[in-house]
């Protein structure tokens, strides 16, 4: 659990336990990215184009503007380096595609190389991720490119690091810790929100002291919970079982269910009102980009504290983790 003291005194400037003045509610939340776009030219075009796949930077642009949204713009993101890579990013044991190699593994999966993953302290080396971290430059970096490239969905370097859904990288040598977001431009918006999905859950996860789905004694379990696996009560759900799923990336079930989805809009209080929920109250055709943009909406997202403490906008604890999340001694060598 978060220690509440450190929370108020970093938040907020509080020098003192006890302080009797109102405390300031948090600001909005900027963010500052940098981008690596591993997109090998292919003829007169990338790889992106020569498969037929979206275009990474209408995705990025797609992205900033929906984070924007869903969090009833608590969050602004600003891309303020973007790199076009002319290369397959390295793999932990040296390997690197060829364009004729990853042709033939896009082909057929069996040829595909393994060790998958890609080696991130290299990267972080080569592309003088650390110097931009340490020189305020940027907060966090983005990785967009295909299937098969290596790289986690959401992951941790610096000190301080912890598990947001992938690879966590403490040795990694920067004065603070910074998220590494993989995108692929093989997908879409869907997918990059479910990437956040993901490491909202597990960073709310940590601050929660832990989760399990039948043990709503949390405020994180409550609001995640679903019908299927929290012993017939639901609430918004998570990233991949919905109020009413029944089995994984269910986004599209018809069955209604009760839910206090909406209380979680006025959050902390909830109230105990209840309405059906089903896979068209997010609506379609796409389900999943619909479905996560509903439950991100319902993120408490109030800019103000609760009476113990703890912020009542959680967008604060992803964005802001190094603040909120992650204790100084943590950080400091």
């Amino acid at each position: 659990m978060v220690n509440r003291t450190r929370l108020i005194l970093s938040l907020l400037g509080v020098v003192a336990v006890g302080c009797t003045s109102s405390p300031t509610p948090p600001a909005p939340i900027t963010v500052r990215v940098a981008v690596l776009n591993f997109d090998p030219v292919v003829g007169d075009s990338t790889l992106h184009q020569h498969l037929n796949w979206a275009s990474p930077t209408a995705l990025a642009d797609e992205y900033v503007a929906s984070i924007n949204d869903i969090s009833h713009g608590q969050v602004a993101i600003h891309i303020v380096s973007w790199r076009d890579v002319d290369a397959f990013p390295i793999k932990t044991d040296g390997f690197e595609y060829s364009l004729r190699e990853f042709q033939a593994c896009w082909n057929d999966r069996s040829t595909c190389h393994q060790p998958d993953g890609i080696d991130y302290l290299r990267m972080v080396e080569d592309y003088d991720i650390a110097q931009g971290i340490d020189q305020d430059t940027f907060d966090e970096l983005w990785i967009f490119g295909a299937p098969y490239m290596g790289f986690w969905e959401s992951s941790m370097a610096g000190p301080g690091a912890f598990y947001i859904n992938g690879g966590v990288f403490p040795e990694v040598g920067t004065s603070e810790p910074f998220v590494i977001m993989g995108f692929s431009y093989e997908r879409g918006l869907a997918e990059m929100l479910h990437n956040l999905c993901h490491r909202t859950e597990a960073t709310m996860e940590k601050v929660s002291g832990g989760w399990d789905t039948t043990d709503l004694s949390t405020d994180w379990a409550r609001f995640a919970a679903n019908a299927h696996q929290s012993n017939g009560i639901s609430a918004i759900g998570s990233c991949h079982y919905p109020a009413n799923g029944t089995s994984d990336y269910d986004y599209s079930n018809p069955s209604m269910v009760l839910s206090n989805a909406e209380g979680w809009m006025t959050y902390p209080e909830i109230g105990t009102a209840q309405d059906s929920v089903n896979a068209e109250t997010w609506g379609g055709p796409n389900y999943q980009l619909n479905y996560m943009k509903w439950w991100f909406r319902h993120l408490p997202h109030s800019n103000e504290l609760s009476s113990e403490g703890m912020l009542n906008s959680w967008w604060h604890y992803v964005f802001n983790f190094k603040s909120n999340v992650i204790s100084t001694s943590e950080i400091l060598p």
